[in-house]
């Protein structure tokens, strides 16, 4: 396993990350000695960061992480989110707070290395977001007096956390701009495939942020080949059967042997040498195998990469 810097923080993170989130369904609702099994596999192969929230399982990623380290007796680099819901309104800086205290109680540590705002920024507030998690909040939430900097300012205060970062998959571009060049932000997660490329990346690492990678398999579509594993929930993507098809063109880039494109996938991640870590999503030991050997493979190669751009001007067609 290979470590990368992320960003200016002085952090050196494996550049594979542990995904405990909804599709891959692990954490949530694995059964223990099978989420143990995966993550001391993981610290096995070298892999340092787990990236979890309080939303994914309504708590439980959070809470069977915690347990499983301890049970081991590891203290890896844990990432966790803060999403705030329409409660919080009033107090946003104080809703930071508290999700991060509840993060801390759940994973059972003092402190966390990273934590991101999981809600993404629009025009105006709504009390869901279209995007993902949480309401969706405004610029001025988000950086203003009382907002969630400044929420986790207190909590960086206190010790509870040490560099805090903030989320590009969805939500307003302008506001999204805002936010990397606000300087406020340590790293950010943005969604990263051979199917979409971030815009916000290079500006991300001209800021000096790290980037976490998500999606890196599109919920899946880029392992098609096999079955979903039975834990994986439905990825619901009105786009993913698009997906499906357009993985079909990029079969080129399976490694000998195999029938998905797992392996490509997460190499085309760590191709870019802005990309802090690939976050995969894991629902048993051999997911973390597989994640590994990938990275053991290094980045695709230069022809791969002009290719896959090739097919990407083409909208994915199969006459391209």
């Amino acid at each position: 396993m290979k470590y990368r810097a992320l960003g200016r923080t002085g952090l050196e993170i494996s550049e594979i990350g542990f995904g405990c989130g909804t599709s891959a369904g692990l954490m949530i609702g694995g059964p223990p000695e099978a989420r143990r099994a995966a993550i001391e596999r993981a610290l096995e192969r070298g892999i340092t960061l787990f990236d979890t929230a309080p939303v994914y399982g309504d708590t439980l990623s959070e809470t069977h992480l915690g347990q499983a380290l301890r049970e081991l007796g590891a203290n890896p680099v844990i990432a966790t989110k803060v999403a705030l819901e329409v409660p919080d309104f009033d107090d946003l800086a104080g809703g930071v707070v508290r999700s991060i205290e509840g993060s801390l109680e759940r994973l059972g540590v003092s402190a966390l290395p990273i934590v991101h705002m999981h809600n993404r920024v629009g025009l105006e507030r709504m009390g869901k977001s279209p995007y993902g998690s949480g309401a969706l909040l405004t610029l001025f939430d988000v950086l203003g007096p009382g907002g969630v900097v400044e929420g986790f300012e207190r909590a960086r205060g206190r010790g509870l956390v040490r560099f805090v970062g903030c989320t590009a998959f969805g939500g307003d571009p302008a506001r999204i701009e805002a936010m990397i060049d606000s300087g406020k932000f340590d790293s950010i997660i943005v969604n990263y495939s051979m199917l979409n490329q971030s815009a916000w990346i290079a500006r991300a690492a001209r800021r000096g942020m790290g980037t976490f990678a998500l999606r890196i398999l599109e919920a899946g579509a880029l392992a098609t080949g096999f079955d979903r594993h039975p834990l994986a929930t439905n990825p619901g993507a009105q786009d993913y059967g698009a997906y499906v098809e357009q993985a079909e063109t990029l079969r080129f880039l399976a490694e000998p042997g195999e029938a998905t494109l797992v392996s490509a996938a997460i190499r085309f991640g760590l191709s870019n040498p802005d990309v802090s870590t690939v976050l995969v999503g894991i629902s048993d030991v051999a997911h973390v195998d597989a994640a590994a050997d990938a990275a053991e493979r290094g980045p695709l190669s230069a022809e791969q990469l002009q290719r896959i751009d090739a097919l990407r001007a083409g909208g994915f067609s199969r006459r391209v």
